[in-house]
């Protein structure tokens, strides 16, 4: 294990939100570029928003694994689909409050309030039980950070191992949409989705609390989301500007609604439309990430 204070190369995948459908398209992207050759299971760290941190739990645990996530999406955006159709939440409720354009965790707090008025929190063993299925099972890996975001405070948090919650109550928490899915209440704190603060958080991924006190230089961000978005163009650039070497990639696209991304009929597309761009990425993604830091 490196020790406190060894200074050490930065090595981040941080992989982006985008609902059951965004989930199956980068888990056949992340698949098809780990078979071509690309060791992204072997990042440092694994950072998770959302859909991201069911891809980032698979990579991480069982990357063979990755292969059966569009199948559990299907099974995950039809449950969203018969929320939906029962009136359960209000999928409007993430759009409207998006229209706040001010920045900061007081908004992210007002979101957060907002979706707990919607949908009541859910307890840790509800959240468990919501999630467990469609994970892999196993000890949670170190580098894997998976976001969310404390309603009181509107900051963002990455847990870990030593958080004290399992990989499955983690997920539900980075994937309490709000409006969609149910907050999750943890030692009396309820958590929602953590692209309420960023759809991607790219820049926690070199929080130094992430990395055991250790000093980072300089090294590679790989960032892969469903969704482009202003928060992830800032965050490229504020990394860049501290010396990172940073790869983005978004999905080509083959949807037109964000809310197509919950809809079960997408599922595979995604999934196709993943695997398709990673064949053409791939070559050029191995010299990238091959390049000294």
């Amino acid at each position: 294990m490196p020790r406190t204070g060894e200074i050490l190369p930065l090595t981040a995948l941080v992989l982006g939100g985008g609902g059951p459908v965004g989930a199956a398209w980068t888990s056949a992207l992340v698949y098809r570029l780990e078979t071509a050759g690309l060791p992204l299971s072997e990042s440092g760290v694994v950072e998770g928003t959302s859909a991201g941190s069911v891809v980032g739990a698979w990579l991480t645990m069982d990357p063979a694994g990755l292969t059966t996530v569009p199948a559990m999406m299907r099974e995950r955006a039809a449950w969203h689909a018969g929320n939906a159709a029962a009136g359960r939440g209000d999928r409007s409720l993430f759009r409207r409050l998006a229209q706040d354009t001010s920045k900061g965790p007081e908004r992210a707090r007002r979101i957060g309030q907002a979706a707990i008025a919607e949908v009541p929190p859910v307890s840790e063993t509800e959240a468990d039980a919501m999630w467990t299925r469609a994970l892999p099972s196993g000890e949670w890996p170190p580098r894997l950070r998976i976001t969310a975001v404390n309603t009181e405070t509107g900051l963002a948090r990455g847990w870990s191992p030593a958080d004290g919650v399992s990989v499955a109550v983690a997920v539900a928490c980075s994937t309490a949409a709000p409006g969609v899915a149910p907050p999750v209440s943890v030692a009396g704190v309820a958590w929602v989705d953590g692209g309420v603060r960023s759809g991607t958080n790219a820049d926690l991924a070199v929080d130094p609390e992430w990395h055991d006190g250790r000093t980072l230089e300089p090294g590679r961000v790989l960032v892969v989301a469903p969704m482009a978005s202003a928060d992830l163009a800032r965050e490229e650039a504020a990394l860049a500007e501290r010396g990172h070497r940073v790869r983005v990639i978004t999905a080509d696209p083959f949807y037109e609604r964000p809310h197509d991304l919950l809809d079960p009929q997408f599922v595979e597309l995604g999934a196709e439309a993943g695997a398709r761009q990673a064949d053409g990425l791939a070559e050029d993604l191995l010299k990238w990430w091959n390049e000294l830091i």
